[in-house]
């Protein structure tokens, strides 16, 4: 089961709710190491989710069939290709100062877009990979000008990127939400990239994420669950029932997924997130 109309196919049924599983490098925000990867898979199906989102450095050098054979195994939806992991791995930002960084960068976003065409065409995210501090934190005019020609891949490709805004301490570039929607707005592109909202960033950002969260429906892709300090769902104050309310409620028909850490311990949310995630989505098991 891919991501590929998705929207559609969630209409009166359940969200598909979906783990962060990295599968090349670990990522912090996985409990599950990147070698254990088809472990995780039945894991995930286990816990009664119905997808996976997949952390991914080298998309060249991922085995589509093999990954596709092991989420049909399951039954799980493939909703999106995070992209940051080459960040810290290779030093590529859409708007470095250092054009062949740029350039390496761009084209690790353009491996993402094969990738996901591959695979069912789940959405591609443009999170730190935008850039980060200091030197690397670009600015949206030199963003906009790395993405559109991306945006034109992507829709050729019939995948959407999406961007997500990310607080302050991790990046200097689109904070808010409203910040995003300024940005998606310029870049006039609407078929080709969307936005993530993440609970965890709109909390430390927005006014108020009930707010933001229905600012951003009409363009909302994909929806990242974390609660205050990266915890699970429920342990950190995010009132997430209201906030899936909302959105199921005003029509929103794309996946969940957890991006939380390992807090307190991995052993804790291995044998938390998927009853933690349930309750939070208002959901008793089951699939789309």
């Amino acid at each position: 089961m891919s991501c590929q109309g998705v929207g559609s196919s969630l209409t009166n049924a359940m969200p598909i709710l979906a783990q962060t599983v990295p599968i090349q490098y670990d990522t912090p925000y996985s409990p599950y190491a990147a070698k254990d990867w088809r472990a995780a898979f039945a894991d995930v199906a286990r816990q009664e989710l119905t997808g996976v989102e997949l952390a991914i450095a080298y998309p060249a050098e991922v085995d589509a069939n093999a990954v596709l054979a092991e989420t049909g195994r399951y039954g799980l939806a493939i909703v999106t290709l995070s992209t940051g992991q080459i960040c810290g791995l290779d030093g590529q930002f859409l708007t470095a100062a250092d054009k062949d960084a740029r350039r390496r960068a761009a084209e690790s976003l353009r491996g993402h877009i094969r990738l996901s065409a591959k695979l069912g065409r789940p959405h591609v995210t443009v999170g730190l990979l935008r850039g980060g501090f200091g030197e690397e934190a670009g600015t949206e005019e030199l963003l906009a000008e790395m993405l559109r020609p991306l945006c034109e891949m992507a829709e050729n490709e019939g995948v959407r990127l999406q961007i997500e805004p990310i607080n302050r301490t991790e990046t200097d570039l689109l904070h808010t939400t409203q910040a995003v929607l300024d940005f998606l707005h310029g870049l006039n592109m609407p078929k080709a990239i969307g936005l993530l909202f993440d609970s965890y960033h709109s909390d430390w950002e927005d006014p108020d994420l009930l707010s933001a969260a229905r600012a951003a429906l009409p363009v909302t892709s994909h929806v990242h669950f974390a609660d205050r300090g990266r915890l699970l769902p429920g342990e950190g104050g995010i009132d997430f029932p209201a906030l899936t309310a909302f959105l199921l409620g005003a029509g929103y028909a794309g996946a969940f997924a957890l991006e939380t850490r390992c807090l307190p311990s991995k052993a804790h949310v291995l044998a938390h997130y998927g009853k933690s995630f349930l309750q939070a989505t208002k959901t008793t098991g089951g699939r789309p």
